[in-house]
């Protein structure tokens, strides 16, 4: 058999080996899709840039200083963050914090940011 011929022979076993696999790939369950994916991508765009945690982000630093070691001054660990109280601070801003108008966060962002960052606070 010529090389070129045993090359055809490995491509076509190749095949028939993923014929075969496929189905089972397809079989395997999914992970759910993350339900945070959009607030997350508004939180890291417009809020992570003073509020990730670190003592060198402004908003994150100023929270920390406000709330003394009674909770923390990284947001993304509060657990008594309404989503209404998000939607409301945004839009309106607060001390040094700049409101957001519709152009820079659209409702729909928000609400997937407030929905992002109440994550952690039981329904009441």
């Amino acid at each position: 058999m010529s090389a070129v011929g045993g090359s055809v022979w490995r491509v076509a076993g190749v095949c028939a080996l993923l014929a075969v696999a496929a189905p089972r790939a397809a079989q395997q369950p999914q992970a759910p899709p993350d339900e945070h994916a959009a607030g997350r991508a508004v939180y890291t765009r417009w809020c992570a840039p003073c509020h990730a945690a670190g003592i060198t982000h402004p908003g994150t630093n100023a929270l920390t200083v406000k709330y003394a070691g009674v909770k923390s001054g990284v947001l993304l660990e509060w657990k008594d963050l309404p989503p209404e109280t998000v939607a409301g601070l945004v839009r309106s801003g607060i001390a040094v914090m700049p409101p957001f108008r519709k152009v820079e966060i659209s409702d729909a962002e928000l609400a997937a940011l407030a929905r992002y960052l109440a994550r952690n606070t039981p329904a009441q």
